[in-house]
């Protein structure tokens, strides 16, 4: 996955969302998120929180998404 440097809670937010992947689907949603890190930040970039929930957006199947923004919400800093 490069060097990417996760700020704030993300490097968290990333692991949750890996816990919260039914096993079976799990190896999936590794490669399909960080495919999408590496597309928006680059191999050294710096992931942020707002970008790393609309990739959440946009990877997460929507049946499982509500889920995961309930999950993810209470990690991201507060500002």
């Amino acid at each position: 996955m490069g060097n990417l440097i996760f700020k704030g809670n993300t490097q968290a937010m990333y692991d949750k969302i890996l816990e919260l992947a039914p096993k079976p689907f799990r190896v999936t949603t590794k490669q399909q998120m960080d495919q999408a890190l590496i597309e928006t930040f680059g191999e050294n970039g710096e992931v942020t929180e707002e970008k790393f929930m609309e990739i959440v957006k946009t990877k997460i199947p929507k049946g499982f998404l509500q889920i995961a923004l309930n999950v993810l919400e209470p990690l991201l800093s507060k500002k």
